[in-house]
């Protein structure tokens, strides 16, 4: 089952920090987040969803799919690094952006919710990691396929 960004946080819990949070609009196609800016902003859809994209040559590469509740921006977010990604609204959608100041603010006098905060960005992290994990390795064996394949091509085509 696919966990949301605040499912570890009461409702109270929930609505302290939805309290610290900036709502924003997005309409479908608008840019949330720009690949290389500098922002230490992170973001929790409340409705609609976003794509996060790279581009590779002239193409656009999708990496990921946010829907109600996902979190995104938390690489920046934490530890202060260009955005590694473009995020588009893809539909008309409205999030919450929560500042690195508010947060660091949110710390001092709500360490339990930051707590949890945090621990459920480190396994959001983790389940990012092991799909990249995944990802690589098939990558890798079907690289090493193709190669065996354009060996056993060449062998073939020289008679």
């Amino acid at each position: 089952m696919h966990r949301k960004f605040l499912d570890d946080l009461s409702d109270v819990e929930r609505t302290e920090f939805i309290s610290r949070c900036e709502k924003k609009v997005f309409p479908a196609g608008t840019e949330i987040v720009t690949k290389d800016e500098e922002s230490r902003e992170m973001f929790v859809i409340k409705t609609g969803s976003a794509t996060a994209s790279d581009s590779w040559d002239e193409d656009s590469v999708p990496l990921a799919i946010f829907s109600e509740w996902d979190v995104f921006g938390e690489m920046s977010f934490l530890d202060g690094s260009p955005r590694s990604a473009t995020v588009k609204a893809t539909e008309d959608s409205v999030v919450y952006g929560i500042k690195w100041d508010a947060f660091l603010e949110m710390i001092e006098s709500k360490p339990v919710i930051t707590t949890k905060i945090l621990l459920s960005l480190v396994k959001i992290l983790i389940n990012r990691l092991q799909f990249i994990d995944i990802a690589f390795t098939t990558i890798a064996v079907a690289n090493r396929d193709m190669k065996k394949n354009m060996t056993d091509l060449r062998k073939f085509l020289k008679g």
